[in-house]
């Protein structure tokens, strides 16, 4: 196994042993790709996307790795933030891209995105992840047969520590490699430090204080990258070359029109309601819970974890009973006790089951309501045994969904 699975790093051009094929990494993006734009969307914005495109484009031309197509999307996210899928697909969010003051600074946080991809990091950590669930799984084992219970504490903690050292490393390694990349591409490398002072400040002003690295972090402190990258840039020799927007001014100019912090598209939240203008209902919350607004759903989840009521759009019709059933022959579930209602004045259909969660299986209260058009599931969960303490809060769930009021309308921004 360890002959077959040694393979030639691309960035550091030394052997090592994983255990996920570059096949397996293509699959694995993909499956992913998917569930991105499911889950957190696309920013529907073909000139500035193609202006991210671009810059990616020029970028991968001088990666160390050349088996994988490289795309660049633009996530959805009110929060600066950036990440890589296996297979080359690399992201940035729109928050990101707000924060940021320059086309070096994205293109650095872009070249970092695709250090992770060039390196292998998913496959690094997938094979890390796996030996070192087996050294611990044997240390406890042996410190069990000799009855001592601190090794066997210790060695259960010694995977999740060691894998934290091992991605800060890689961390590191994708922020000297997004340098390199931007100074062969003729981009400025002091990109990476002015945008990790950017995400310092903003880590203040929300805060009122630099985020505190813990043991268990799996990035490196911003202010140990910020003078590693500080460093690394004046070092680094390079001339200018590439560039779409030379000034902070023109990289503004592109920015123009992008929506910054929640997106009303999406729907937002006043208090315990979700308001969405664009399809004209409101939705009540059980009031005190966590609340969640995602691309494909919206959550409530209770204080005590225990239990949540969720929103999604079925699809297109005007026939609840029907959706209803067309969900449970695809789903595989058995209902429990059905009845037709109303909600107001709109037709709706519930039923008992028992749903498949993350956490196993969850008692379930399911409503269907047909409202202009579309038919929408709003789904209410509890861990089992624990129905009949929410029902109430599950009934007035479903019963809080209504047409959106002329009054809501100045809650939304």
């Amino acid at each position: 196994m360890l002959a077959l699975s040694c393979t030639v790093n691309p960035v550091s051009g030394r052997s090592e042993f994983v255990l996920m094929d570059e096949q397996d990494e293509q699959e694995l993006g993909d499956r992913a790709a998917v569930q991105v734009e499911q889950e957190i969307g696309i920013v529907d914005d073909p000139e500035l996307s193609a202006y991210v495109e671009q810059i990616g484009r020029e970028l991968a031309r001088y990666s160390p790795r050349q088996d994988v197509e490289y795309s660049f999307k633009i996530v959805d996210m009110s929060e600066p933030n950036a990440f890589a899928l296996p297979g080359g697909y690399v992201y940035v969010s729109r928050g990101l891209l707000a924060l940021a003051n320059s086309e070096a600074e994205v293109a650095n946080v872009i070249g970092h995105e695709i250090g992770h991809v060039a390196a292998r990091h998913a496959a690094q950590r997938d094979t890390a992840s796996k030996a070192l669930t087996l050294l611990s799984l044997l240390g406890m084992i042996g410190a069990a047969a000799g009855g001592d219970g601190t090794a066997v504490a210790a060695s259960s903690a010694f995977g999740p520590v060691a894998i934290a050292a091992y991605s800060r490393g890689q961390e590191r390694q994708a922020d000297a490699i997004a340098q390199e990349l931007t100074s062969r591409a003729g981009i400025d490398p002091k990109g990476m430090a002015t945008f990790l002072r950017a995400l310092e400040d903003t880590t203040r002003l929300q805060t009122g204080a630099s985020r505190i690295p813990t043991f268990l972090d799996t990035h490196p402190g911003t202010g140990e990258r910020l003078a590693e990258a500080t460093t690394n840039a004046e070092t680094i020799r390079w001339q200018p070359r590439f560039s779409i927007a030379p000034t902070r001014a023109a990289y503004l100019a592109k920015l123009d029109g992008l929506v910054v912090g929640p997106s009303a598209r999406e729907g937002v939240f006043h208090e315990n309601y979700f308001l969405h203008a664009d399809l004209g209902f409101a939705l009540r919350f059980p009031r005190g819970w966590y609340l969640r607004n995602e691309h494909s759903r919206v959550m409530a989840i209770a204080p005590t974890r225990d239990a949540f009521t969720m929103l999604e759009l079925e699809g297109p019709g005007d026939d609840p009973r029907a959706a209803a059933v067309a969900y449970a022959r695809k789903n595989d579930l058995v209902f429990g006790e059905t009845a037709p209602i109303r909600i107001g004045a709109l037709r709706a259909f519930r039923a008992r089951a028992k749903v498949r969660t993350p956490g196993g299986f969850a008692d379930a209260l399911l409503t269907w309501v047909a409202f202009d058009g579309f038919v929408y599931r709003l789904s209410a969960g509890a861990a089992g045994g624990s129905l009949g303490r929410y029902a109430g809060i599950f009934r007035s769930f479903a019963r809080g969904f209504r047409p959106l009021r002329p009054e809501d309308l100045e809650f939304v921004k």
